[in-house]
């Protein structure tokens, strides 16, 4: 392992469903988090380093969902992503910037495990799909120019537990715990362009994983 990242990352996500009938739904969402995270890692010669790592991450997509048996839905879905590190400089060593694109394809079940009068807790998995996936490698700080490469496709998963609170006034009110991974294989390798000399760039295999907690309010309309 090349380098580690571990930090919080505050954020907001935004959703709107519409019904069209008791079995089918769909949705689009789209999600902003931001925040600063510790990078564990190495230099160039292996010499270990440490410093901060400013981070965008950013979500754009939509899911079908249909009922397919009494509370039970199967769901299919995309999102788009974007994925923002800035390293920070740190004890005389050149940090780095680079952005992730990527399109997510997902599939996977969503099951209510208990419902009462006011509460409804559910449990969703899915399986994920991560496909053309580029980065963009800036060295400008230093002068070597930057290069945009083509990352190897992965997979994933992704796990929650939702609960909800409904009431009487249109507003439901819960808090939902997740779990998500995925990878993405070794790019290729390239040479930057338009810095004052150049270097030869690639992005080793890497892997995400994400713990949340999000809070959520519903407006039923």
């Amino acid at each position: 392992m090349l380098d580690r990242e571990l930090g919080w990352l505050p954020g907001i996500d935004a959703r709107l469903a519409h019904s069209f009938t008791e079995s089918w739904s769909i949705n689009i969402h789209g999600a902003y988090y931001r925040g600063r995270v510790d990078y564990d890692g190495s230099t160039q010669q292996g010499i270990p380093h440490s410093t901060d790592t400013m981070t965008r991450l950013t979500r754009f997509g939509a899911r079908a969902e249909r009922v397919i048996y009494k509370k039970t839905s199967l769901f299919i879905g995309a999102q788009a992503h974007r994925w923002n590190r800035n390293i920070q400089d740190n004890n005389n060593i050149s940090g780095i910037s680079e952005t992730y694109k990527w399109l997510e394809y997902n599939l996977g079940l969503n099951s209510y495990i208990y419902i009462n009068q006011k509460d409804i807790l559910s449990f969703e998995a899915a399986y994920l799909l991560t496909r053309n996936a580029t980065i963009d490698v800036d060295l400008s700080r230093v002068d070597l120019g930057t290069a945009t490469l083509n990352i190897g496709d992965g997979s994933g998963g992704r796990l929650a537990l939702n609960w909800k609170r409904t009431s009487e006034n249109n507003f439901n009110y819960g808090l939902s715990l997740f779990y998500e991974a995925w990878n993405f294989g070794r790019s290729n390798t390239k040479r930057t362009s338009g810095g004052a000399s150049s270097v030869f760039v690639t992005e080793p295999r890497s892997e995400t994983r994400n713990i949340g907690l999000k809070f959520n309010i519903e407006y039923m309309f």
